[in-house]
């Protein structure tokens, strides 16, 4: 039982929490992860987070997961239509502006949809004319909505023929001890491509385990290492970062048995309350995982409502436990995430 539940939270573990709201209410499982991104020079710098907010807020009410490392992509690029100075006191930049919208592929440079729009905007500095433009863009406007969908389909095309590819790339990263990547990899998918999504929870879970056993070997190899020059404090250390379902959980134990019965009083009694605390507070971690899912379990209706809550819970204690065992020089840097390399620009920009 314990065991089936555990898969059943594993399977579910690490996609991407930051959903935004939709008007219409959309569901989680018809939706489609895009990262906002200006990759266009000539945009100046000062308008780049108003814009990214905007295509988020487009990607949102479209259906689309709002994540900050998808290789899929809504983008912007503008041209300048007519550029002025007004007869005012004192004279302001009046600029008329065709933003080009773009959902594609980043990593690749193929272009899904588009949609253009000019807006104008009025500043006393040619950035300021350029923010205020962007100001009128509606992010309600159909048009966007129709970029979006054309764009998923394509989306969701690319992950139904490349499935098992993607599988086979994440299996690659395991090997190579990118346990991160594999596992953010894999819950791309979105939950709409059913198979494929099935297959790659399934991989994520085997994906996860590899990096409870690989930090678990990790961490007892530091453990015996320190334990060989009789560093018990060193040894504790290193043996808090044991996961619980790792693969040398009990040479772990047993080490710890070992510990304990070669050190004098004063010692066994540090290494006993040190112990404790690890004990307490991976009872603590516990107790908190179990009372965030009853809290939630009582108002969900839907089982796939509570395993949000612990995917997300999961997602950041990966990420927290990687990072405290690297800080302790227990796993190398390859476990943490790599961002995602885009190259659309010159193919899609004039």
């Amino acid at each position: 039982m314990k065991k089936s539940l555990i898969i059943c939270i594993l399977c579910s573990m690490l996609c991407t929490p930051a959903f935004c709201q939709e008007e219409d209410h959309m569901s989680d499982k018809d939706r489609v992860a895009l990262t906002a991104i200006v990759l266009d020079d000539n945009i100046p710098a000062g308008a780049h987070k108003q814009l990214v907010n905007k295509m988020t807020q487009i990607a949102a009410k479209s259906g689309c997961a709002a994540t900050s490392n998808s290789r899929f992509i809504i983008t912007c690029s503008a041209d300048i239509l007519t550029k002025d100075i007004t007869p005012t006191a004192p004279p302001q930049h009046a600029y008329t502006v065709a933003l080009n919208f773009y959902v594609g592929d980043g990593v690749e440079g193929r272009l899904f949809s588009s949609y253009t729009i000019e807006c104008k905007g009025v500043g006393q500095t040619p950035d300021k004319a350029y923010i205020n433009a962007l100001k009128n863009v509606r992010v309600n406007d159909p048009g966007f909505k129709a970029m979006c969908d054309k764009g998923k389909k394509e989306i969701i095309a690319y992950y139904n023929t490349y499935c098992d590819m993607i599988i086979s790339d994440a299996r690659a990263m395991v090997k190579r001890h990118e346990f991160t990547n594999a596992i953010d990899l894999l819950n791309s998918i979105p939950e709409v491509c059913e198979s494929c999504y099935l297959k790659a929870n399934d991989e994520s879970v085997i994906a996860y385990q590899a990096w409870q056993d690989d930090v678990c070997n990790m961490a007892l190899t530091k453990a015996q290492s320190a334990w060989a020059t009789r560093d018990a404090q060193a040894a504790a250390a290193a043996l808090e970062f044991v996961p619980a379902e790792g693969a040398c959980v009990e040479q772990a134990n047993a080490l710890k048995n070992e510990i304990a019965t070669r050190l004098d009083a004063k010692e066994r009694e540090e290494w006993e309350f040190k112990m404790k605390q690890y004990e307490d507070a991976k009872a603590e971690r516990k107790a908190e995982r179990e009372a965030r899912l009853a809290a939630q379990a009582h108002q969900a209706e839907m089982q796939a409502q509570v395993q949000q809550t612990e995917r997300e819970m999961l997602r950041e204690t990966l990420r927290a436990a990687t990072n405290a065992v690297a800080t302790n020089e227990v796993v190398a840097a390859a476990a943490q995430p790599v961002k995602v390399t885009y190259q659309v620009k010159g193919k899609w920009f004039k």
